[in-house]
């Protein structure tokens, strides 16, 4: 269904609903609140409800496949490393520094639980570990911080699943406690 005049809407973040007033753009409406304010808001912050007050949802599943596909491609193993090889400490020494605080990984962090915050950190040593693999790179650091050791102990607990890799303690003067280094043996 496309969003129209007229159309009443709930709001995703916010307990408020109100009908669309004006089209301002393609992205930017016009809505006139319960609480008796207009809001011009992102439509991506807008559900479309019927008059019923359930949700009205039209799923286009050729235009989910196209997006699925072209994301697919966009997460290919070297443009995940990309913003690693970019940085200098890679140009000039060779190490592939990771950052696994979860600012760095995700949008909004503090709307995880705690399994999912350290799947998600988790995940991304995976996958960084396999497409440093793949690009031949020799040296890893693992940036975890220190906090309660849970994320330090799950990181020494796979790494240590695999017989090419050496797992040892990162520089202390340059990390402190908080980091971990993988040498990957040809």
């Amino acid at each position: 269904m496309k969003l129209a005049v007229g159309n009443k809407v709930k709001f995703i973040n916010e307990n408020l609903e109100g009908e669309v007033k004006t089209i301002i753009s393609e992205k930017i409406v016009l809505v006139s609140c319960s609480d008796g304010f207009d809001y011009e808001v992102s439509i991506n912050d807008i559900l479309i409800i019927g008059e019923d007050n359930q949700h009205v949802y039209n799923v286009d599943v050729t235009e989910i496949t196209t997006k699925l596909i072209s994301n697919n491609k966009k997460q290919d193993k070297k443009g995940l490393l990309s913003k690693y090889i970019d940085s200098n400490k890679y140009k000039y020494e060779s190490v592939l520094e990771i950052d696994l605080h979860l600012e760095e990984l995700v949008e909004f962090p503090e709307k995880l639980d705690d399994w999912q915050r350290l799947h998600t950190q988790m995940q991304h040593v995976k996958n960084c570990l396999s497409a440093a693999i793949d690009e031949n790179i020799r040296k890893i650091v693992f940036i975890h911080g220190v906090g309660t050791g849970v994320l330090k102990t799950e990181l020494h607990n796979y790494l240590s699943g695999f017989d090419h890799l050496i797992i040892a303690a990162a520089d202390f003067r340059e990390y402190g406690v908080g980091a971990t280094e993988v040498i990957i043996k040809n």
